[in-house]
């Protein structure tokens, strides 16, 4: 009986052994033999000129094929192919799919993540890059949560500074906002800014936007300049206020599992891309919204308000504590003073 045990063992043994070494084989890439990253995103394939997150995958595509000579390769799955964002997040966790790229779902599976989400935070891109990109801060939290979700942070880019749009009114202050409905990205954090500033927030998908604004659903939604001109709501917006109240990100998440499995060679190089990837789509980001992004806002007689600095002050005194407050339940106190104590660092560093 004792041996027939021990031949069990050491038969398990064997058979965990040879598992090992054919993992080995199937993560040691080379170009001969290929490994595959599957990377998913909402934007259309045929939309480079706008689509900061198709922007995003192709530079990544192109950095990681070229820099491994081949031995991994991008398939790049646009316009929700592989599924809708918080499907895809679940894909990458579970290790059905590699990689992926978008904005605002993590804190479905990471509620940490809203951390940055305080009403005029940061002053301008700068700094929120700054922050997001270099600060211990962030890079910490990027690392919990690498092991409470198993999603590795490859790269933070810029999806935009939101702002205020409407069919009734110019806004100028948190009284103009009273009375008037604001279309807002599913989930609370943006339905409590909203409310905040003194608006009324309705949780309303994308794809249902410009109908809603079209019938009067809603009066107003606040999105970056970049996706007011993606979606072409100037044809149903008269009003724009660029007060900048959230600053919204888009991120590269990887399956941590995967990326340990390869080499750290091509570790490296996958980070690397990441970050080029980041950059890009901030690059696009800034271009399509302050360059092309506010012509096309004028050319179709949207009217375009800036705050000033007074205004945007009234507006940061009525929005912030009542968010702060939320979060600070919701995510811990500890988080939130360190995110604020991070951004004056940064703001101070950056010499605003």
């Amino acid at each position: 009986m004792k041996k027939l045990y021990l031949l069990a063992i050491l038969t398990l043994a064997v058979v965990i052994l040879l598992a090992g070494s054919v993992l080995a084989a199937e993560l040691n890439p080379t170009p001969d033999n290929p490994v595959t990253i599957r990377i998913g995103t909402t934007d259309q394939k045929d939309d480079l000129a706008v689509g900061l997150e198709y922007t995003m995958c192709k530079v990544f595509e192109s950095m990681v094929e070229t820099n491994t000579g081949g031995a991994i390769q991008v398939e790049v799955f646009p316009a929700g192919q592989l599924g809708g964002l918080m499907s895809m997040l679940e894909a990458t966790q579970g290790g059905q799919m590699e990689a992926v790229t978008g904005t605002a779902a993590i804190p479905s599976f990471y509620p940490a993540w809203q951390v940055f989400s305080i009403p005029y935070l940061f002053q301008n891109s700068d700094i929120a890059m700054a922050v997001m990109n270099e600060s211990d801060f962030m890079l910490d939290l990027y690392e919990d949560m690498r092991k409470e979700t198993g999603l590795r942070v490859l790269g933070v880019a810029q999806n935009g500074f939101r702002h205020f749009t409407n069919s009734e009114r110019e806004i100028r202050s948190p009284e103009d906002l009273k009375g008037l409905k604001f279309r807002v990205m599913q989930g609370p954090i943006y339905q409590k800014v909203v409310e905040a500033a003194g608006g009324t927030a309705v949780p309303i998908a994308w794809s249902e936007l410009y109908t809603a604004l079209k019938t009067g659903v809603v009066d107003g939604e606040e999105n970056p300049i970049s996706s007011v001109v993606l979606g072409s709501l100037y044809e149903v917006q008269d009003y724009i206020t660029l007060d900048g109240h959230l600053w919204s990100e888009n991120f590269l998440v990887i399956n941590d599992d995967f990326f340990n499995s390869l080499p750290n060679k091509y570790q490296v190089v996958i980070k690397e891309a990441g970050k080029a990837a980041a950059t890009a789509g901030t690059a696009s980001e800034t271009i399509k919204s302050y360059i092309t992004g506010v012509k096309i806002l004028q050319d179709n007689n949207m009217k375009i308000y800036k705050p000033t600095p007074e205004e945007l002050e009234v507006f940061r005194n009525t929005a912030q504590p009542p968010v702060i407050k939320w979060l600070k339940d919701e995510i811990g106190a500890e988080l939130v003073d360190g995110m604020i104590e991070t951004v004056e660092e940064y703001t101070e560093k950056l010499g605003y």
